[in-house]
């Protein structure tokens, strides 16, 4: 069975699940509180059209659910025991991350441009605390300082990936509920004008939320 997502509850109507990429009905496959969309089949090669089919449909249920978690490209199982085997230790996890990604989207900001100058280290920190220092600045983009403080009041949840292929600085992903769109953008458009020189963000979304769909 070739796995999707990950839902909370289910459609009105099973129809309204559309079909998959072999154009097979979606069905579900319960696993406690949790439902699993599915289509008959075995994984596929990872050609472009086939990503792209897999991704409409996750933006389909997307549209149609509230709360929904993507899986990745090529998920698959045994059957409907080996999906029940493999959700049912992940209870708890899954209830986190249903109520993180619930009624919300996902907004992406690729940053490129000249890397600010890094903060000096107090001379005094050991070995493990300027570690720890390198480690964090992985986690932060303060060239997108005046975005990430304008925005931060419509979002909900924040990731930050760190880039090592200049002029690509970082990739930031921010999770935003959908009644916050609106005002979201109007607060991302007029941040950019309060960007460092040389600084570029390009934006795109809403998609699902694949960068907030972990178990933690």
């Amino acid at each position: 069975m070739y796995m999707y997502a990950l839902i909370d509850q289910r459609p009105a109507r099973r129809e309204l699940l559309g079909r998959g990429m072999r154009r097979k009905p979606l069905s579900l496959v319960r696993a406690g509180k949790t439902y699993v969309v599915v289509e008959q089949g075995d994984s596929c090669e990872a050609t472009a059209p086939a990503l792209v089919a897999h991704d409409r449909v996750v933006r389909r249920l997307s549209r149609l659910l509230p709360a929904v978690l993507p899986l990745r490209f090529g998920t698959v199982a045994d059957g409907p025991e080996a999906i029940r085997a493999l959700i049912a230790p992940l209870a708890e996890p899954l209830e986190r991350a249903f109520e993180r990604v619930r009624g919300a989207v996902q907004f992406t900001l690729r940053v490129s441009g000249l890397p600010a100058s890094p903060p000096p280290l107090d001379p005094r920190l050991g070995p493990g605390a300027r570690w720890l220092a390198g480690r964090a600045a992985r986690y932060t983009v303060p060239e997108l300082a005046s975005v990430t403080n304008a925005t931060r009041p419509f979002v909900r949840a924040l990731r930050v990936e760190r880039r090592d292929d200049p002029p690509g600085l970082a990739d930031v992903y921010q999770l935003v509920a959908r009644d916050d769109v609106r005002r979201w953008r109007a607060a991302f458009r007029r941040s950019l004008l309060a960007l460092p020189s040389g600084i570029r963000v390009t934006m795109t979304g809403p998609w699902p939320a694949w960068s907030f769909a972990e178990l933690t």
